[in-house]
């Protein structure tokens, strides 16, 4: 029985060595395609490179493209300051022009319709800046006066962006808003 333990002990220590031969050869065959450059590590870190290569590209186009638009963002930001100060001063002009046709026409309901009221009225619109022509003392509501102003005598209180034409000499449209084109003119 000695004997058959003693061939047992090694028939066990054979089929040991055997398996533990199996997996070193199967250990060494893994580590030397994950040391080979086009199929194991070398190809994975050669692919991440690229990859960070091609992110870091992008990401500078992002940043650039960011940075115009940001510019942008800022030229259109200035622009309607810009207006909104013109229209803060439009509208306090319509304030100025509504407080003086009020005073007109008081002062034209006080007194009869001579002379002196005319000149009232005329002494308040020079006073706003309004320029008199022939016939800027006539009244709306005298003879063949509708109030309106005709095209001949038009005279335009905020500037001539109602009353131009949409182009100009050259025949280009003129734009209703300044802005700045991308090529910088």
């Amino acid at each position: 029985m000695s004997i058959l333990m003693s061939y047992a002990a090694d028939l066990l220590l054979v089929t040991a060595s055997l398996g533990a031969a199996a997996y070193c050869m199967v250990l060494s065959r893994r580590l030397t395609r994950l040391g080979s450059f086009d199929k194991g590590i070398g190809n994975a870190i050669a692919i991440l490179s690229a990859q960070v290569d091609e992110m870091k590209a992008a990401l500078d186009e992002a940043k650039a493209g960011s940075d115009g638009a940001g510019q942008h963002l800022n030229d259109l930001v200035r622009q309607a300051q810009d207006i909104s100060a013109e229209l803060e001063m439009m509208i306090a002009a319509c304030h100025d022009f509504a407080e003086t046709a009020i005073q007109v026409q008081n002062n034209t309901s006080e007194g009869p319709g001579g002379h002196d009221t005319e000149k009232r009225a005329d002494d308040a619109l020079a006073e706003i800046g309004v320029p008199l022509t022939a016939d800027a003392s006539t009244m709306p509501g005298d003879e063949g006066n509708t109030g309106h102003a005709t095209s001949g005598d038009a005279v335009p209180v905020f500037g001539s962006r109602r009353n131009a034409s949409p182009q100009d000499v050259d025949g280009d449209a003129v734009p209703m808003f300044r802005h700045r084109s991308g090529t910088g003119a």
